[in-house]
């Protein structure tokens, strides 16, 4: 036997006057929770935040590239020394020698100082961004608190009403079935009770499969030659707190959590509300239902937004990919002033070493994760310098030499 109208989606309840006053949340108690909402706003705070947050990873970027031109700057400058007794020794450009190691000590120093500089202001700026999100917290806690409270309140106000001696719940169904056009009426009514209760129990929150029906009437019922029967039955139950009322209960007041999915073109760094939650391009994280901010990292790179999680999601935040090897360049060095204005002025042009730059460690809490470079981008690697086979390797014939000079064959 199948059912027709009497799914459980379709199923339609006509209350009487003791079921109307039957409220998982009444009109007042929703006031009250729109006035917790209200007063723990923190969409202001989040935002502002999330963007000094950003901020922050930002600097911290940079004062990794500080130190990466320190150590290099560090290692000319040794290169030099080692070069010297040579240069003492031929007697030329002493002078440019010198010069050159003069303004790469000052240059280790000046760039040494501002690192300092910069680390203790950064220093500065995340105690700030913590007390912030101190305050955040701060608030989602005493939101916490007072919704429970709410919730308490009307647990403990059903239960007063379900636990009545009067208090019952009346169901009026009009629903159909399809009978055997050989069954009789009463039989098929007969057969088609048990699903009827199921689904009915189902479909309020009030009743489970262990709720006591009190009465159980057909008021009228119908079959056509097809065995189609349309009927109409009144149902009386005792209503209880169950698990059902606790569940919806939760999800009104935003006591649950939900799976939300972070994805990224790149292995970005995840944050939560400035707590960092992993690192990948695919990430699953476990979030209590309501407002929170949002943020992705990677090398130089932020997105960010402040999201209403109500429920499963998936994020998608899409950065601009960093080339991950750098070719070797064939120009000659930059001397010491060249690179020393490089650094202080922060112009686009900056030499970069072939060694692929890690993203910045600096975060609220630290992590020592590193991108590793994939096989994709080695193979393009190897592929982009495949026309340096021949450079260097001479013929071994003379078949060889006219394929590498690419001159024409006598014949």
């Amino acid at each position: 036997m199948r059912y027709g109208s009497i799914s459980l989606a379709l199923l339609c309840l006509y209350a009487s006057n003791s079921f109307a006053a039957l409220e998982v949340i009444t009109s007042s108690e929703k006031q009250t929770l729109n006035k917790i909402e209200d007063q723990y706003d923190i969409d202001t705070l989040l935002i502002t935040v999330n963007d000094k947050f950003s901020q922050l990873n930002k600097k911290a970027y940079d004062i990794e590239n500080i130190k990466k031109t320190i150590v290099a700057e560090q290692n000319r400058y040794n290169e030099l020394i080692t070069e010297l007794p040579k240069v003492i020794r031929a007697k030329t450009a002493l002078a440019d020698t010198y010069k050159k190691i003069e303004d790469s000590v000052n240059l280790v120093d000046e760039l040494t100082l501002k690192a300092e500089q910069d680390s203790k202001l950064l220093e500065t700026e995340k105690v700030e961004i913590l007390s912030e999100y101190e305050v955040i917290n701060n608030k989602r806690t005493t939101k916490s608190q007072q919704l429970f409270k709410l919730k308490t309140d009307i647990t403990n106000r059903l239960i007063a009403d379900l636990s009545k001696s009067t208090s019952t719940l009346p169901v009026n169904i009009n629903g159909s079935t399809e009978c055997s056009k050989y069954q009789t009426i009463a039989d098929c009514l007969k057969e088609s009770k048990s699903s009827i209760l199921s689904n009915t129990r189902n479909e309020s929150p009030f009743l489970n499969d262990k709720s006591v029906l009190l009465s159980y009437e057909v008021l009228d019922a119908n079959m056509n030659m097809k065995g189609d029967l349309h009927y109409k039955v009144a149902m009386k139950f005792k209503p209880s707190y169950n698990n059902k009322i606790d569940t919806i209960l939760n999800e009104k007041l935003g006591l649950v959590s939900a799976m939300v999915t972070l994805i990224s073109n790149v292995p970005a760094d995840w944050y939560v509300n400035g707590t960092k939650v992993g690192t990948g391009k695919k990430l699953f994280h476990e979030i209590p239902l309501g407002k929170h901010g949002i943020l992705a990292s990677y090398q130089n790179q932020d997105k960010s937004s402040v999201e209403n999680i109500e429920g499963n999601g998936v994020f998608n935040y899409k950065f601009n990919e960093v080339a991950s090897t750098q070719k070797v360049s064939n120009k000659p060095k930059m001397d010491t002033a060249e690179v020393k204005n490089v650094i202080l002025k922060q112009a686009p042009k900056q030499v970069q070493p072939s060694v692929q730059q890690p993203k910045a460690k600096y975060t609220l809490f630290s992590d020592q994760t590193s991108i590793k470079l994939s096989d994709d981008d080695a193979k393009k690697n190897s592929s982009d310098n495949s026309y340096e086979y021949f450079m260097g390797v001479a013929p071994a014939n003379k078949k060889q030499n006219i394929e590498f000079t690419n001159e024409p064959v006598n014949k």
